[in-house]
């Protein structure tokens, strides 16, 4: 197996592999034979017979390796859901094409929902390719793969965008011009259509990339996009006579060697599959089943980000064949779509409820959708378990198709966003309503006063969690919240994921109102500002600029179970409350880290001395005096709490009554309830005196 070879060395102690004359190109009629047997073995179309046996080097010798029709000796691989059929053996580098959706660009790709296409700049001109199908889809199970492509020119800049990538992250150039290719590229007849109305085009393309044929490809100038429509032979038979004579005059020169090393490479042509029986397993799926088992230990993985932007492709088309999903769904889902189709088919073109649209999907309860993505997954991967750690990455790499930042931004996004999806949106009923903010904040807050008046502390409802979930996107998309960025240099205050943060969020009336004003801020561009208990948007100490939040505010500001607000530096009744507040949680932490030091001192036996000498009830019973009398009051105040924050049960607003409410102001009436229950005046009352 070759290796990637970068440094202008690194070839330095190789030496080089000699070169040899090349075989003729083929004639017309050994080639016209080739295609007869590869219809009659493998039922395949007579242009991707024509493509297999223009591009392989000996025609005859393939002809004779198949054997019978009937029974043709091929290899056999086997892949989940069945077994592919190989031909393994030369071809020539012109006749063959890199995959121009190279795998390694999938998270680098400007999706036509984040950009319209030709809208922004060079890598967002066209929409990226599309993922291969079935060439005859009565027949999927033919190894035949066919990729719409709007135009010639589509597949120019798609070849370019590939090309650069893949020489910029696994440039193989250094290694094959000194050694050649030595491990075989894996192709399949491929046929592009075009949308402008152009005869389609069929090429044997490489499924697994290939960092191979491109370096190939740019050793010998050849320009990839042109492969498909390149029947030049005689040309080609030209060329071939001419690096001969010089390789027989003994030429040495740099271009003719590398030439003559390139011109050919080992190739595993794919020409059938068997499915199990029953099986409903297709050709294109089975061809990523096994690329997918190539790259678990490739000579550069494609990482965590290629990984789960391809798995969760495939469940997208899992889902459609199934049914689950309609065409403009996927590709809606799959961010395939401009906002504008989107929004002629009905859809929402606010990314923040696209986003909990797909939450939705990857975290549903519903078997048929949890089955095709079970089935989805483990035909391109080896896992055995559909975690929720899993749903919730396969979902973020759909999320984030319609953010437009820069790669290095967009994975930063991606480490974080993974985290925002707590074990509530996986265990708790909720659905993606497509509600206003404003209508949404309403029902949360009324779930969560429901809650408070009850004295629960489970589930409060599935408003809410809908509402963390579409804030989730402007929060983390924006960098105010992150996950844990390590200890080295790290001012957060905890180390709670962003899921666990914007669930404790969504449990209260404070968490409700700033997560409304996420939402709300996101809406209109507006930098996401922190809002006070009531919901009112802070103020800095200047009493004229807006506070903002941040990750450390936020956490500062919601803290987890059994700890109060961070400290605060004002001086106003509140301020003074709060801080007196924090104070006695952060003394019922010491109380709690005291007594469980004292129950680990242990004595010459090992047990605890305590246990053995006791505590002298001078001690002890002014403990349990003081404890008594601070639990009457907790309870006092717990209770006071609720009346004060709570809503009456009989008076919650149902789901068809918040349909009714009118567009406001998404507070008005929460603060006014608010203040009536304080017993204080409207805070509109206030400023008018």
């Amino acid at each position: 197996m070759e290796t990637s070879m970068n440094s202008e060395n690194s070839n330095g102690h190789v030496l080089p592999r000699p070169v040899e004359r090349l075989p003729e190109y083929a004639h017309a009629r050994a080639r016209h034979t080739l295609v007869e047997r590869l219809t009659d073995a493998f039922g395949l179309s007579e242009a991707s017979a024509t493509a297999i046996a223009s591009a392989v080097v000996d025609p005859s010798e393939v002809r004779k390796s198949i054997g019978e029709p009937t029974d043709p000796d091929v290899e056999r691989i086997a892949v989940p859901g069945g077994t592919l059929l190989g031909i393994r053996t030369s071809v020539w580098a012109r006749r063959t094409m890199p995959d121009p959706r190279n795998p390694r660009t999938l998270p680098s790709r400007r999706h036509p929902f984040a950009i319209e296409p030709g809208s922004g700049a060079e890598d967002s001109k066209f929409r990226p390719v599309p993922e291969p199908r079935s060439l005859d889809n009565s027949n999927p199970q033919r190894a035949e793969l066919a990729i719409d492509i709007e135009s010639r020119h589509h597949l120019i800049w798609a070849c370019q965008q590939a090309t650069t990538f893949v020489l910029r992250e696994n440039d193989w150039r250094a290694s094959i011009e000194s050694q050649g290719v030595m491990e075989a590229v894996w192709l399949v007849a491929t046929t592009y259509q075009h949308g402008d109305g152009s005869a389609p085009a069929t090429t044997l393309t490489t499924v697994e990339g290939s960092s191979r044929d491109t370096a190939v490809h740019k050793l010998l100038d050849i320009h990839s996009a042109d492969v498909p429509y390149d029947d030049n032979d005689a040309w080609f038979r030209a060329h071939i006579r001419k690096l001969n004579d010089a390789f027989d005059r003994g030429e040495c020169n740099k271009e003719t060697d590398v030439a003559l090393r390139c011109e050919r490479i080992p190739a595993l042509i794919l020409v059938g599959f068997l499915p199990h029986t029953p099986g409903s397993t297709g050709f294109p799926t089975a061809v990523k089943s096994l690329v997918a088992l190539r790259h678990v230990d490739p000579p550069k993985p494609w990482g965590e980000g290629p990984e789960n932007e391809s798995l969760a492709d495939e469940v997208l088309d899992e889902l459609h064949r199934r049914g689950l999903i309609s065409s403009t769904e996927r590709d809606y889902f799959a961010g395939s779509c401009t906002r504008t189709e989107a929004a002629a088919a009905h859809l929402p073109i606010d990314p923040v409820l696209r986003a909990a649209r797909i939450v939705h999907l990857f975290t549903t309860d519903d078997e048929h959708v949890n089955d095709a993505i079970r089935v989805a997954v483990t035909s391109q991967s080896t896992r055995k378990r559909i975690t929720a750690k899993l749903m919730n990455e396969l979902a973020t790499a759909l999320v984030l198709r319609a953010v437009a930042d820069s790669p290095s931004k967009v994975d930063q996004v991606r480490r974080y966003l993974r985290h925002a999806y707590s074990k509530s949106v996986h265990r708790a009923p909720w659905n993606a309503t497509g509600r206003t903010s404003e209508k949404l904040v309403q029902a949360a807050l009324s779930e969560v006063r429901e809650a408070i008046a009850l004295g629960t502390t489970d589930e409060p409802g599935p408003s809410s969690l809908e509402l963390a979930v579409r804030a989730s996107y402007p929060l983390v998309v924006s960098g105010r919240l992150n996950a844990d960025r390590g200890s080295s240099g790290n001012n957060q205050p905890d180390r709670r994921t962003p899921g666990e943060i914007l669930d404790t969020m969504r449990r209260s009336i404070h968490g409700v109102h700033q997560l409304g004003r996420a939402l709300l801020d996101f809406e209109t561009n507006t930098p996401l500002r922190a809002v006070d208990e009531s919901g009112e948007v802070k103020r800095l100490s200047d009493g004229y600029s807006e506070q903002t939040v941040s990750d450390v505010y936020l956490r500062s500001e919601f803290p987890p179970p059994g700890k109060a607000k961070a400290a605060r530096p004002g001086d106003t009744p509140t301020d003074r409350y709060d801080n007196a507040l924090a104070a006695l949680s952060r003394a019922f932490e010491g109380v709690d880290r005291a007594f469980t030091d004292l129950t680990k001192v242990l004595g010459d036996d090992s047990q605890p001395m305590v246990e053995a000498k006791g505590v002298e009830p001078r001690l002890t019973t002014n403990w349990r005096d003081l404890l008594a009398r601070v639990d009457e009051e907790i309870v006092v105040w717990a209770r006071t709490f609720r009346r004060v924050y709570g809503a009456k049960v009989s008076a919650t607003i149902d789901s068809t009554e918040e349909d009714e409410v009118e567009d406001s102001d998404p507070y008005a009436d929460a603060d006014d309830s608010l203040n009536e229950d304080i017993g204080q005046p409207d805070s509109k009352a206030n400023a008018a005196e």
